[in-house]
C-alpha cells in the first residue's frame, strides 16, 4: 500500500511539474514551444511527458483546467460565509477578481492572456466544463442572470485593465466599490 501511495504522489508531482513548466514555457515563448522543451524545463524525458499527456492538446487542456481550478479556489476563498443575501458567490467573484491576489494577477497578466490567445485550440473541454459549472453556480446564487453576467464581465475587464495606464488606483477602488454595491454588498 505504501508503494502505491508513493507512486501516486510521484505521478502527481511529475504531472504538476509538467503543467508548471508548460505554463512557464508557453508564457515566455508562446504556444509554439515544443513538448521536448517543456519536458526539459520540467526535468522529465519527452517520453514521460507523453505518458502523462498524449498530445500537446491534452497538455494545453490540462493547463487550462488547472488555471480554471486555481481561479475557482480563489473565488471561493473570497466568499463571505456569513452573508445571507442573494449574490454571495457573485460578491466573492468580484472581490477575488478585483483583489490584489497573486493568482488573479497572474491569470489576468498580459502574458497569460497572450498564452490563452496563442493556443491552437479555439475551445477546450476543460474550459467548457468549467464555464458550465460557473453558469450553474451563479444561477443558484440568487441574482438575475443578466445582472450577474454583466457584473462578472465588468470585474473581468477591471482585472484585464489592472496595472495599465487605463485604470488609475483611484478608478480601481471606485469601480470595485460600485461593482460590490451593484452585487448587493
Amino acid at each position: 500500500m505504501e508503494h502505491t501511495e508513493r507512486a501516486t504522489r510521484d505521478k502527481e508531482r511529475t504531472r504538476r511539474a509538467i503543467i508548471d513548466a508548460a505554463a512557464a514555457m508557453i508564457s515566455a515563448h508562446g504556444s509554439g514551444v515544443s513538448l521536448a522543451d517543456i519536458a526539459k524545463e520540467a526535468g522529465v524525458s519527452k517520453g514521460a511527458l507523453t505518458h502523462h499527456f498524449g498530445s500537446k492538446r491534452e497538455l494545453e487542456d490540462a493547463l487550462l483546467a488547472d488555471t480554471a481550478e486555481r481561479l475557482r479556489a480563489e473565488v471561493y476563498a473570497h466568499v463571505d460565509a456569513s452573508e445571507t443575501t442573494p449574490g454571495k458567490l457573485l460578491r466573492g467573484y468580484i472581490r477575488a477578481i478585483t483583489s490584489d491576489s497573486s493568482v488573479v494577477r497572474e491569470l489576468y497578466s498580459p502574458s497569460a492572456m497572450l498564452m490563452m490567445l496563442g493556443m491552437d485550440q479555439p475551445s477546450s473541454p476543460a474550459l467548457e466544463r468549467d464555464a458550465e459549472a460557473w453558469r450553474e453556480e451563479f444561477a443558484a446564487d440568487g441574482v438575475d442572470e443578466a445582472t450577474s453576467l454583466m457584473l462578472r464581465l465588468a470585474a473581468d475587464g477591471w482585472a484585464a485593465s489592472n496595472d495599465t495606464p487605463y485604470l488609475t488606483a483611484g478608478e480601481r477602488e471606485l469601480v470595485r466599490a460600485r461593482l460590490l454595491k451593484l452585487a448587493g454588498g
